[in-house]
């Protein structure tokens, strides 16, 4: 028989502080100024609050479905949570220079998107531009290779080739329908 015990040189594995459990997407109507470029969002009083809550798998729930309505603006904030509850989204805006987000599946001209932070995605506001049929919007959040992110510009916020030109990892997918309508 033998006995095994930890000394104090054993190493105590690290939660990984970026590790995401449940998260969830705000999305509130906002009045847009400017160009989607240049302009810039001010709040409507009173304006509801579309929450999206995600599994940990980044699903919306069964038969979650979303209009949104063309020619009108909406910031999207996402809430991120730890394997312990804790918010996290922070994380991704304190280390900007290897985060950001991209927003994949809607069909070309159908919507823009600013971000409203450093490049990060964590704010931004989608600009429904025509109405289309029902699709699945794709959020996520890249962890970027060293030096990536210097090369990624603002219009790169739908760039299907991120695999390559976001190159890194996945910190998040959430997925959820969106029906842009009149």
């Amino acid at each position: 028989m033998t006995f095994s015990s930890c000394s104090k040189e054993d190493p105590v594995p690290e939660k990984d502080q970026e590790e995401v459990g449940k998260t969830s997407l705000l999305l509130q109507e906002v009045e847009w100024d400017g160009d989607f470029s240049t302009g810039h969002a001010h709040a409507i009083d009173g304006a509801a609050i579309d929450t999206i809550q995600f599994d940990e798998q980044g699903n919306a729930p069964a038969g979650f479905h979303l209009h949104l309505h063309t020619g009108r603006s909406y910031k999207m904030t996402l809430i991120a949570r730890d394997y312990a509850g804790r918010e996290i989204q922070q994380t991704f805006l304190d280390r900007a220079d290897i985060h950001q987000a991209v927003i994949l599946g809607a069909p070309d001209g159908v919507m823009d998107y600013t971000y409203g932070d450093d490049q990060v995605g964590v704010t931004g506001y989608l600009h429904i531009v025509k109405s289309a049929s029902t699709f699945t919007l794709q959020y996520l959040m890249r962890h970027l290779n060293p030096g990536v992110k210097a090369q990624v510009t603002p219009d790169d916020w739908n760039n299907a080739n991120y695999q390559t030109k976001l190159a890194g990892a996945t910190d998040l997918d959430l997925k959820f329908e969106l029906h842009p309508v009149e």
